[in-house]
């Protein structure tokens, strides 16, 4: 089952601590202190092809991060496969300038470290549709090699695959060594319908993902096991109920949750926005998620905005950079990745 324009299922994303980001000196006479993320939309040219490009997740920032998004490139335009770059962020302390680019083996450590992402990939690829990367980093890991050893990420994977027919999430790890080898059907999440694009909540107390057992699509959510094993406490919080966000709830399809901080971003064709899927936000406040917000018309258009990604960096900059994906004209064609700054809740 697959979807051009408007897809059944669609992305998710990404889950961490977001870590430090250094801020680019090109130069003396230093004007700037403070950087600022574009307040419209920019397109992530480098990152874009002439096929369908979204699901993107970053599991945190630097000056070069791994990237990891869906797109059907791989089969020129047939089954989607789970992409991963380098991308490297740049402010100029000079010229107040912003760069957003494919990152390189320029930057050493942070390709060797994240090296085993690709490696993931081969094993969790497919003929059938991967959608909702959501990389969840939970150490350093080392392994001999030579007289010496790497050090490397250990990450947790999670992400949807549609091979049973539905979208089902499934998980994969390498911490026990640099490979992945194992996937993981997580059942108690899973149902006869679609689930996919889950995403942990700052503290990794709950995980949310999208629906549409009940008809419509929903964000649902399950409490997890507390322990000193995250790992752990996502296999094993299948006791634990599953509930359906009302708030958050509406008329239409609610997709895509990612969580940063505390704020919820998802996407969402409910009555009274621009056309098509828009992207909200909603804040956890006193316990309870608040009446979703639209963004408005500077972010959404007449088109589809889907999978939104919020990554704050508080140090250098004096708003948040969110990414999603939009099929608006102006792109390479099919969903774009796109870049904008929002404010900082």
């Amino acid at each position: 089952m697959k979807f051009k324009k408007l897809p059944a299922f669609f992305l998710v994303f990404i889950i961490t601590a977001v870590l430090s980001c250094d801020i680019i000196n090109w130069g003396g006479g230093l004007k700037y202190s403070t950087g600022h993320f574009p307040d419209d939309p920019v397109n992530l040219t480098e990152f874009n092809t002439e096929y369908d490009d979204y699901n993107s997740d970053i599991p945190y920032f630097g000056e070069t991060f791994p990237l990891c998004f869906s797109s059907n490139r791989n089969s020129n335009g047939g089954d989607y496969d789970i992409i991963y770059k380098l991308m490297s962020v740049e402010f100029s302390r000079k010229s107040g300038k912003m760069k957003f680019g494919v990152g390189n083996q320029s930057h050493l450590d942070v390709y060797i470290k994240n090296a085993n992402i690709a490696e993931a990939l081969t094993k969790i690829n497919t003929r059938y549709d991967e959608f909702g990367p959501c990389l969840i980093p939970v150490g350093d890991g080392n392994q001999p090699n030579g007289s010496g050893s790497i050090s490397f990420q250990n990450y947790i994977l999670l992400y949807a695959n549609n091979e049973s027919g539905d979208h089902n999430i499934r998980l994969t790890h390498n911490l026990v060594t640099n490979s992945y080898d194992t996937i993981i059907n997580l059942d108690y999440m899973n149902s006869a319908a679609n689930d996919f694009y889950p995403a942990l909540d700052v503290e990794r107390r709950h995980i949310y993902w999208s629906s549409d057992r009940e008809g419509d699509y929903s964000i649902y959510a399950t409490q997890l096991n507390q322990s000193d094993n995250i790992l752990s406490d996502i296999l094993n919080s299948g006791e634990n109920s599953i509930v359906k966000v009302a708030i958050l709830s509406s008329e239409g399809d609610d997709k895509c949750p990612s969580v940063t901080n505390n704020i919820m971003v998802f996407s969402s064709n409910r009555p009274g926005g621009y056309g098509g899927f828009d992207l909200y936000y909603s804040c956890y406040e006193n316990g309870s998620w608040s009446q979703p917000v639209n963004f408005g018309s500077t972010i959404n258009s007449e088109y589809d905005e889907y999978r939104p990604i919020v990554r704050s960096h508080p140090w250098h900059f004096d708003n948040d950079m969110m990414l999603f994906s939009s099929n608006r004209p102006g792109g390479k064609g099919g969903f774009d990745l796109y870049c904008v700054g929002i404010a900082r809740n």
